[in-house]
């Protein structure tokens, strides 16, 4: 299969689609970082704590490899990234736009926001985007720390008590929501031209029923419930999202009304993420 050494050797239908797929997963890896960061302090158990500290420094670390990729092959300036794109823009998981008010929740995000972007790092390993390939087995490597601290954790809270118990499970059942809500549908046209041209090794359709199979069988093994069921071999979504009004460039759609997940970054989140209240610090910029 024709492999692409640049952007520029990309068609202009699959360059768009690639700088979109790539600018959401590094949206999505610069919350969760914040997020781990923030509970560096605060967890239950201090290995809790240097584990969330060691996730932040990965998802730092594969968001300073995404925009690089961004900025050499598809010309984005480094402040496009985060300085100058207002909260509208940013394609994150929803779930992930607000603050983390309980450990409950950052368990969730771990496990599922998470574990679903770590689906998609997988379907671009081997890709015909060389730039891309050539990071994603490290990144995927690891990943695998992440995925087993979610699991661990979720079997924890989901044994702990009855009320560690029920937390776990509505901060997942929302998690879940907003997740399948960034995935998007499976006949979206950006993942089906990706997957023909080799640049996602994986169909959409094959990677979303990895997430379901994987998930589904971390929560049953728990005993919680996440919105799916087994048919056969095989979990599904019980309640599929409306994907009518969903839009690929900021993968999001699905959620109009639900007032429970907020549909655009906090500006408090931007504003410690940008750095604003030292910004005449800041390296190789004017004040």
């Amino acid at each position: 299969m024709k492999t692409f050494p640049s952007a520029k050797d990309l068609p202009e239908n699959l360059r768009d689609y690639v700088r979109q797929l790539l600018l959401a997963i590094a949206d999505t890896k610069l919350l969760l970082g914040f997020h781990y960061g923030e509970w560096t302090f605060g967890t239950p158990a201090l290995e809790a704590c240097i584990a969330a500290c060691s996730m932040s420094q990965d998802e730092f670390g594969h968001v300073r490899l995404l925009h690089a990729c961004l900025n050499t092959q598809f010309g984005m300036a480094s402040q496009a990234f985060v300085e100058n794109r207002a909260a509208a823009e940013f394609a994150t998981v929803a779930a992930l736009n607000q603050p983390l008010k309980s450990w409950a929740e950052t368990v969730a995000i771990n496990l599922i926001v998470d574990g679903a972007v770590t689906v998609v790092l997988n379907g671009l390993r081997g890709s015909t985007f060389e730039p891309a390939a050539n990071f994603m087995d490290k990144m995927v490597e690891e990943e695998k720390h992440h995925v087993r601290h979610g699991q661990g954790w979720v079997r924890t809270l989901a044994t702990r008590s009855p009320e560690t118990k029920s937390a776990v499970q509505r901060a997942g059942q929302r998690a879940v929501l907003a997740t399948l809500d960034w995935l998007g549908p499976d006949d979206q046209a950006m993942a089906a031209e990706l997957a023909e041209a080799g640049i996602l090794r994986t169909g959409w359709p094959a990677m979303r029923q990895q997430f379901y199979d994987w998930l589904g069988n971390v929560a049953e093994t728990a005993a919680i419930d996440l919105g799916f069921e087994k048919k056969q071999t095989a979990f599904r979504i019980v309640k599929s999202p409306d994907y009518t009004h969903w839009q690929a460039t900021t993968r999001r759609g699905s959620l109009a009304g639900d007032k429970s997940i907020a549909p655009f970054v906090d500006e408090q989140i931007l504003y410690h993420l940008r750095g604003s209240k030292n910004a005449e610090f800041k390296l190789g910029e004017a004040a």
